[in-house]
């Protein structure tokens, strides 16, 4: 398991149009992993993460798959509901 692998598979996804398109359709992180494995590749979700840096300087080569990975990875794709701020259900102090 390694960023060296994450690497690999994302290389040859760019590539590869029909494995491209799978990758792009994937909404869960360990879709992508079990995507890798079936592919020959051993990599883990942290590994992605160590490989981001490089990933966003190769966008020219990696292109739109560039985007769909770094929605994966990224801090707004998590397993927590978007609660918002919560409204206010009690009494002001008194005295204000």
């Amino acid at each position: 398991m390694s960023k060296e692998n994450a690497l690999s598979f994302l290389q040859q996804a760019a590539q590869d149009p029909d494995l491209k398109s799978q990758v792009q359709a994937i909404d869960d992180q360990r879709e992508l992993i079990n995507l890798g494995e079936a592919k020959g590749y051993d990599f883990s979700p942290d590994h992605v993460r160590q490989a981001l840096p490089v990933i966003k300087e190769q966008k020219g080569f990696l292109g739109d798959l560039v985007e769909a990975i770094l929605e994966l990875f990224g801090p707004t794709h998590d397993d927590y509901p978007a609660t918002g701020v919560q409204p206010f259900s009690g009494d002001p102090p008194s005295g204000h």
